[in-house]
């Protein structure tokens, strides 16, 4: 990040955390209201559009034919895959070059350096043009997006990602154990993990702590403390008085025997921990959304979803989620139609040729269309819904790859497996990851 920014940056933290604490809004409007209506372009023109998934650009390949027979006659736009490994080498190259794609796919975590170096276009006029309300979109999803003084909003979401708990009924009636629901809180996490935790079973309460999205983050969002690095990239947050809360609360459980080390695991990953509990080793461990076609798929036992428990003191349970976005170039020659687009595609029409055909679920709130997503789990008798509603108040992505590896899996490592007092582990990591916000 360059110094001359981070001094604006430092500014606009006061309107973050005032966002941070407001639930947003969820659209659901009159009967037959759209929540976001596409508009009719101004004036056709030719774009050129990326996007790193082929799954992906085959359905808005499909969303992009009906934007151009409904909305914007004459339009053609030239959708390109560039596969993940090569996707942000190009891009980087590109936009140094000036010759970026007019719309394309954009990732939280990257996003930071593109708005900071003028690369992407300011969406905000556009949605105040076309009256969409951009709070019908959770903070998770659009905060790591907005960018400069007024904190305008530089995306249109595509897709969601959500934490939540799942957890095996048959060690829950085997233990005597009520189902945990979706007002509890750390302290009915921490007795329902000991009441279940069985050592001559070799059997565990919890696994929770593991990785970046799935795991400690998400306890230390509950506190409302953003976790690992502030949203204007400035500071290390891990030795923040709520995350060290939420550290030394998961620690505690570990010390207690109620969640097992990283090397009984056998890894570090949230895989690791989502295998570990589909061999019937721990009865509760955080999943993301993307888990939930494994877990119909794989599990054997008799299952179902929770939402976080909430913070004893904030009473707030907050899931850390991350969504894809839609941004177009600031050197677009059609930024209108560009911005058109991308409206069409996060409107109620075109999110829904992603509702019915991605398998993931929509950005887009609309009930009807996140229904879509349930329903492609089939019969399946669990609370997916848990999932949805963990978006109300959610936590978008503020880390970045370079300190990726420090933050998701050596610090986890340290306190979880190693040892390592809360206090000591954070401070290591958070040396590191001050040396790269400096050189950001």
């Amino acid at each position: 990040m360059r110094r001359t920014n981070r001094h604006v940056a430092v500014a606009l933290i006061t309107i973050l955390l005032i966002s941070a604490f407001a639930l947003p809004v969820f659209a659901q409007g009159d009967e037959g209201d759209a929540t976001i209506q596409a508009e009719p372009c101004a004036e056709p023109g030719d774009l050129t559009m990326w996007v790193w998934d082929e799954n992906w650009a085959a359905i808005i390949g499909d969303a992009i034919d009906q934007w151009t027979a409904d909305y914007c006659a004459g339009a053609s736009v030239d959708l390109q895959v560039q596969p993940w490994g090569q996707y942000w080498d190009l891009l980087k190259t590109s936009a140094s070059g000036g010759d970026m794609p007019d719309v394309f796919n954009m990732s939280q975590d990257r996003f930071f350096f593109y708005a900071d170096n003028d690369a992407v276009l300011d969406l905000q006029p556009y949605w105040d043009q076309y009256g969409v309300d951009t709070t019908v979109w959770g903070t998770g999803l659009i905060d790591p997006y907005r960018w400069g003084e007024a904190q305008d909003l530089y995306a249109g979401p595509v897709n969601w990602d959500t934490i939540a708990i799942m957890y095996n009924k048959d060690m829950f009636d085997a233990a005597g154990v009520e189902y945990p629901t979706a007002d509890w809180t750390w302290d009915d996490f921490a007795e329902k993990a000991t009441a279940l935790t069985n050592p001559e079973a070799d059997q565990y309460g919890a696994l929770v702590y593991m990785e970046y999205q799935a795991g400690y983050p998400n306890w230390i969002a509950a506190t409302g403390t953003t976790p690992v690095v502030n949203a204007e990239r400035t500071e290390c947050t891990l030795d923040d008085e709520g995350s060290l809360e939420a550290l030394n609360f998961l620690r505690g459980l570990l010390d207690e025997g109620a969640m097992p080390t990283v090397s009984t695991v056998g890894g570090s990953s949230a895989d690791d921990a989502f295998s570990f509990f589909a061999s019937g080793k721990v009865a509760m461990v955080t999943a993301g959304s993307w888990k939930l076609p494994d877990a119909v798929d794989q599990l054997t036992f008799n299952w179902d979803v929770v939402q976080l428990p909430k913070n004893p003191t904030t009473e707030r349970s907050r899931s850390i989620l991350h969504a894809v976005g839609y941004v177009a170039s600031a050197r677009t020659e059609n930024p209108d139609l560009a911005a058109n687009l991308i409206l069409y595609l996060v409107s109620d029409e075109g999110a829904k040729f992603f509702a019915e055909g991605s398998g993931v679920s929509p950005a887009n709130p609309n009930p009807d269309l996140q229904q879509i997503w349930v329903d492609s789990f089939g019969d399946a008798d669990v609370n997916i819904q848990a999932y949805i509603d963990a978006m109300q108040d959610s936590q978008g992505v503020t880390v970045f790859d370079e300190i990726w590896d420090a933050m998701n899996s050596e610090l986890v490592v340290q306190i979880f497996d190693l040892g390592v007092p809360v206090e000591d582990a954070v401070a290591d990591t958070c040396a590191f990851i001050d040396t790269q916000l400096e050189a950001q």
